[in-house]
């Protein structure tokens, strides 16, 4: 722990001035399943977030993330757009050379709570998914990396992939998980793991049959968020407040985003879906193939998210890191098996 401090002490120096005299706070320790570390960060009368990124960044990718965030943050979106470095403002990545090189950068701390489960009401649903609408228009106006600027329209890079997993899945996959589910120890875990494949199994074959169009189908494509859920979404009373993890971005269909954030607060609730329709739509309109496309992107991210964990809790558990908190993975899994049951059923 010592040694900890002390490397947070250091790194933080390259940004603030006398930062032995901030108080540190780790954050979200085995629950963001990212392999990051995120610490809060107390320093004089303002309050920071400093983050390690994953092994796997690298600079070029951090750059492309931070654009972004910098643009969102001048259209004056509740968006924290990593700080420059005290002796090169030009520069927003600290990066230290030990054994691997790691990638640092230090953000503003936003006000508010991830708490839309708690307290699940129609203003906050509404603000959330104007929210959304709000960072797609301004996203739309930042260049893409291998285009000459603005949004395209062209095949969805996600649902291209979606299809290929959905086919390897149907093709032998399935089984193969299945068995090292049989082979873990008994336990509540495993036996949610069963149902996520039992009903996976039954939605399988409709959603690869409909994965054919849309691995096909052209979609408008722009920079979007592809991991906005409720955990990234902070709430001061019926207001966003906050917007978290742009780790994921990447050029795609907003429709993607539409469908993760909806599918996350309200799962299956039909009503609740038309009003975050009607309130993104307030701001961004849906062509009807955006619309038909976040229906299939929240059916197949549904049972494709199930098997990811299932893969991850029972045959490759290195993704999880270390320090990963079973029990939120089990609540993960089981919200996710919840929707499945209603997905076997159509």
């Amino acid at each position: 722990m010592e040694q900890l401090v002390k490397e947070l002490v250091a790194t933080l120096g390259a940004w603030l001035p006398a930062p032995h005299a901030a108080l540190f706070a780790g954050l979200g320790e085995g629950s963001s399943f990212s392999g990051a570390g995120l610490w809060r960060v107390e320093h004089r009368d303002a309050i920071y977030v400093l983050r390690r990124w994953p092994a796997a960044a690298t600079s070029q990718r951090l750059d492309e993330i931070i654009r972004l965030q910098r643009h969102l943050a001048a259209a004056n979106l509740a968006v924290a757009a990593p700080l420059a470095l005290a002796d090169s403002p030009e520069k927003f990545v600290h990066t230290h050379f030990g054994a691997n090189a790691e990638f640092w950068t230090l953000s503003p701390w936003l006000a508010g709570v991830a708490d839309y489960w708690t307290y699940p009401r129609a203003a906050r649903l509404k603000s959330a998914l104007r929210t959304l609408a709000d960072v797609h228009l301004a996203a739309s106006s930042h260049a893409p990396p291998d285009a000459n600027g603005g949004p395209r329209t062209a095949r969805s890079p996600a649902l291209q992939k979606r299809a290929d997993r959905l086919a390897a899945l149907q093709a032998g996959d399935l089984a193969e998980l299945k068995s090292y589910v049989t082979r873990g120890p008994a336990s509540l875990t495993r036996e949610l793991a069963f149902h996520a494949l039992a009903h996976s199994e039954r939605a399988l074959p409709r959603l690869s049959h409909e994965s054919h169009r849309w691995r096909e189908e052209s979609l408008p494509l722009q920079w979007v968020l592809r991991d906005v859920w409720h955990d990234h979404l902070l709430f001061t009373e019926d207001r966003v407040t906050g917007v978290l993890d742009f780790g994921a971005v990447a050029v795609d269909s907003p429709a993607g985003d539409v469908a993760r954030l909806l599918g996350s607060l309200v799962g299956d609730d039909e009503a609740a879906w038309q009003l975050g329709l009607d309130a993104y739509a307030s701001r961004r309109q849906l062509a009807p193939d955006e619309l038909a496309a976040a229906r299939f992107f929240d059916a197949s991210g549904t049972l494709l998210s199930a098997m990811n964990w299932v893969h991850w809790l029972y045959r490759d558990s290195s993704s999880l890191g270390p320090n990963v908190d079973l029990p939120a993975a089990h609540r993960r899994l089981e919200r996710l098996v919840s929707r499945l049951r209603s997905l076997a059923s159509v």
